[in-house]
């Protein structure tokens, strides 16, 4: 894709930003009744590896700004909301780290890059908002052990779902959608 001189002020440039910040939105509420199952995590990384770290950084926040603080399952809020959005606004970023990372777009290393990347990215996220949450509510020490324990279970289900979701889903559909923005 070719660069695009002052992408901010590029119409085009905005109007893919609020794309796929719309499909987050869309795929993190379809799935909001499966616990730790999410597809936003891929939205936002694929926003960074096609538009770049800008576009990634401010797809990742303002989606999962929009998605956690106002879900109409029930809203993040404080330090909660914070780490949400800074864990999505790093896979926007590392989306866009892997686009420079890989020249070509086949084989085994950009399919492992783009995998290794997405299950740190969910690393990264889990620890953020696992650390967040027992800080904002004050716990004691024992209090904190005892819920970082009891998250082994859902992060678990969550780096597996989305090792899955880049493996299957992530890598071979970045090839495609980079072609069709080129191509655009």
């Amino acid at each position: 894709m070719e660069v695009e001189t002052r992408q901010g002020r590029n119409p085009l440039y905005l109007t893919r930003i609020a794309s796929f910040v719309s499909v987050g939105l869309v795929v993190g509420l379809a799935l909001s009744g499966v616990p730790n199952v999410e597809l936003v995590t891929a939205v936002c990384f694929a926003s960074g590896f096609l538009l770049g770290p800008a576009a990634g950084l401010i797809t990742g926040g303002l989606t999962e700004a929009l998605f956690a603080g106002f879900n109409p399952l029930g809203s993040s809020m404080g330090l909660l909301l914070v780490a949400q959005v800074i864990g999505m606004s790093l896979a926007g970023l590392m989306g866009a780290l892997v686009s420079r990372l890989c020249n070509r777009t086949v084989g085994f290393r950009y399919v492992a890059t783009v995998v290794g990347f997405g299950f740190l990215t969910t690393v990264l996220f889990d620890i953020l908002t696992n650390l967040a949450f027992p800080v904002m509510a004050g716990f004691s020490f024992s209090q904190y052990v005892v819920t970082m324990v009891a998250a082994v279970p859902f992060a678990a289900i969550h780096l597996v779902s989305n090792t899955l979701v880049f493996l299957f889903v992530v890598a071979p559909l970045l090839p495609r959608l980079r072609k069709a923005l080129v191509s655009a």
